[in-house]
């Protein structure tokens, strides 16, 4: 996938969860020496290009590049749901949690953590937003593991925080259409061209030259639903794109699935020094 070896783990022909190996970069740096040994995936669960043998995974320690490896992983969380399986788990205790001290979605059973999703775990029909994905990843593993109802929810899940915009942001100075992306997985974390650390959940967006702090007015023009949010981020530098939205303000507006949507962007405020 994209130049990285990837594993995909199929439940009853369902494709759950894709394990993706380290970028080209990074590969001429691994042992290639390293063998990777794979557990037993007998009762149904089966990673793809992942042969089987006696050997659990437990009895086998798991080196660093083993733990790099995305058959290594693909087959270890096989064997793992191979045994819950078995021991006939009640499907209805998987959740999907919101892990605030890790920064990550992470699908447990009970208190026991199955998998994190992140760059290199992701729902193999990625959404490209991980809220989704590690959701849909949590239901279909309680669908084909028990039966259990789909969840809703994010356990945890942190919610965008508006931000107070000045007094003058009720006066439109000028309107611009054209079409908005959205980013945030990749960037989280991240300094922005502003300087300020990048949270994909803050109402933020990235403007080509409007000044750092404008508040504008995005509206979808699909679905009607508006957000005002701050330029604290330069870009986006593709085609008729005029503006790139935060995750958290494309959620605010509808377009999380689509991906880019044509809007209508309202300058509300310029800050007197520009920059």
């Amino acid at each position: 996938m994209q130049g990285r070896s990837a594993a995909t783990v199929f439940v009853r022909d369902i494709p759950v969860l894709t394990f993706l190996g380290a970028p080209p970069a990074e590969i001429a740096a691994a042992d290639p020496e390293t063998k990777v040994a794979t557990p037993n995936d007998s009762a149904g669960v089966v990673p793809t290009a992942a042969p089987a043998t006696a050997a659990p995974a437990s009895a086998v320690p798991a080196s660093a590049a083993q733990n790099n490896d995305p058959t290594w992983r693909a087959t270890t969380i096989a064997a793992r749901l191979n045994q819950l399986y078995r021991d006939r788990v009640d499907a209805a205790a998987i959740t999907v949690n919101w892990d605030d001290e890790g920064d990550r979605y992470v699908i447990r059973l009970n208190e026991e953590e199955l998998v994190e999703l992140n760059a290199d775990t992701i729902l193999p029909d990625t959404t490209r937003d991980p809220a989704n994905d590690a959701l849909q990843a949590a239901n279909r593993l309680r669908r084909l593991l028990g039966n259990a109802p789909p969840l809703t929810e994010i356990i945890g899940r942190p919610q965008p925080q508006p931000q107070p915009a000045p007094e003058s942001s009720n006066i439109v100075q000028r309107t611009i259409r054209g079409i908005a992306s959205w980013y945030g997985p990749g960037f989280n974390g991240r300094r922005s061209a502003s300087g300020e650390i990048f949270n994909q959940n803050a109402l933020t967006a990235a403007h080509r030259t409007l000044p750092f702090g404008t508040q504008v007015r995005v509206t979808n023009l699909r679905t009607g639903q508006s957000v005002i949010v701050r330029i604290n981020d330069r870009g986006p530098f593709s085609g008729r794109r005029i503006i790139d939205l935060s995750a958290g303000a494309a959620r605010a507006v509808g377009m999380m699935n689509s991906g880019v949507a044509p809007v209508s962007v309202d300058v509300l405020s310029t800050p007197s020094r520009r920059r």
